[in-house]
């Protein structure tokens, strides 16, 4: 039986694409290439374990990894998810990208503008759906995990400084995993950026199919689609317009006491998510 020895939990619009992009490059790093988020643990686990394990490599084949493993970043809001996890793969290390709590609300508004047709503004998004900005408190959903989890299984990367620092997270990266340092790419273009599609009625009728294809457990014909650039093709149009920094600063502010939660648990230096916060002050 071949299943993950990590698992990426976290978090939704914090780059875990291009966290997928950076191992999967890695020779001694096995994901699997039918999907890229299987979320087995919250969506599936009524399939069973043998479901699971058909998206990884054969027993046969998995000597030639260090390290295979599944990135699905909604396990990190699943209640049952650290359970199930710890109760189906003892001994697994788990990832979580964290993103300034704001830019990731701001990212999830740019999903929706670019794959639902959505044509009202940041402001206006946030007053429909608060559960976008109340994602952003990530401290209860990872204490969660560390009932079930050691600390030390546990590896939490700051999203600005990963994808901005390749070489020193690639080392924290293959310390954690066990994989040589040295192999991972020395460049991951930009992946998964927002857009405001040409043809936004296009792309909201293209993800309402897939859902309804999902419903009826036609998920191979999603997974082919995408491989095959039906995502890309209904994601053409402008880049999302950058978000106001003044927006920023104010929407900031309720997030001060989570930065502290997350440095004292997680023992995280959150300068870069603080400044936010400090510039205005000043």
């Amino acid at each position: 039986m071949t299943l993950p020895t990590f698992l990426g939990i976290g978090v939704p619009r914090a780059g875990t694409t291009w966290l997928h992009a950076f191992l999967a490059a890695h020779p001694e790093v096995y994901l699997p290439t039918a999907r890229k988020e299987i979320r087995f643990f919250d969506r599936y686990f009524d399939h069973g374990v043998p479901w699971y394990e058909a998206f990884f490599c054969p027993p046969e084949n998995a000597g030639r990894y260090r390290a295979i493993g599944e990135i699905s970043p909604q396990y990190l809001y699943c209640t049952d998810c650290p359970r199930r996890i710890r109760e189906t793969l003892p001994g697994v290390k788990l990832i979580v990208l964290l993103r300034h709590p704001v830019d990731r609300a701001y990212s999830n508004y740019g999903f929706v503008v670019q794959r639902r047709n959505y044509r009202r503004s940041f402001e206006e998004f946030i007053a429909a759906r608060p559960q976008a900005l109340d994602k952003g408190f990530y401290s209860e959903h990872l204490r969660q995990y560390l009932r079930y989890f050691d600390r030390s299984d546990l590896l939490a990367l700051v999203f600005e400084e990963a994808v901005t620092d390749r070489e020193a997270t690639g080392n924290v990266l293959a310390e954690f995993l066990g994989v040589s340092a040295d192999r991972f790419p020395s460049e991951v273009g930009k992946v998964n950026a927002s857009t405001v599609p040409r043809h936004g009625s296009a792309s909201d009728l293209a993800v309402r199919l897939g859902r309804t294809l999902r419903r009826k457990r036609l998920e191979p014909v999603v997974d082919l689609a995408a491989r095959l650039g039906g995502r890309r093709l209904i994601a053409k149009g402008e880049p999302l317009p950058r978000l106001d920094p003044s927006l920023k600063r104010d929407l900031s502010r309720r997030f001060e006491e989570e930065f502290d939660r997350l440095e004292d648990l997680l023992d995280l230096d959150l300068h870069r998510w603080r400044s936010e916060v400090a510039e205005d002050a000043v």
